[in-house]
């Protein structure tokens, strides 16, 4: 398993982040077939990226999905942030993000 972060939780948290950190995300569709675009958002000390944009889960599948997060600014203190999934069934599916940039 690893590291804490890469436990598959429907959050993320990476409490030291120095420089980049990749985190991976499995869900699983229950429903029927739905194609999600996904989009992130984050407070400004810390960037965040999520791979691919979109991505299409045929009913009970699994897909993997990647978050980048980088330190811009080191602040002392939690950027929060979230990714949001958003499919063409209509599904939201909202993931909280945390992080602690660190520079070492």
């Amino acid at each position: 398993m690893g590291h804490p972060y890469n436990l598959n939780t429907p959050s993320i948290t990476v409490s030291h982040l120095v420089r980049t950190q990749t985190i991976t995300r499995k869900v699983t569709n229950v429903a029927k077939e739905e194609t999600y675009v996904m989009t992130a958002r984050m407070q400004p000390a810390v960037a965040i990226e999520v791979t691919p944009p979109a991505m299409t889960i045929r009913a009970g599948a699994s897909r993997r999905f990647t978050v980048t997060l980088t330190v811009r600014s080191v602040t002392g203190t939690y950027s929060f942030g979230e990714v949001l999934m958003k499919g063409s069934r209509g599904h939201k599916v909202r993931i909280p993000v945390q992080a602690n940039g660190y520079s070492r």
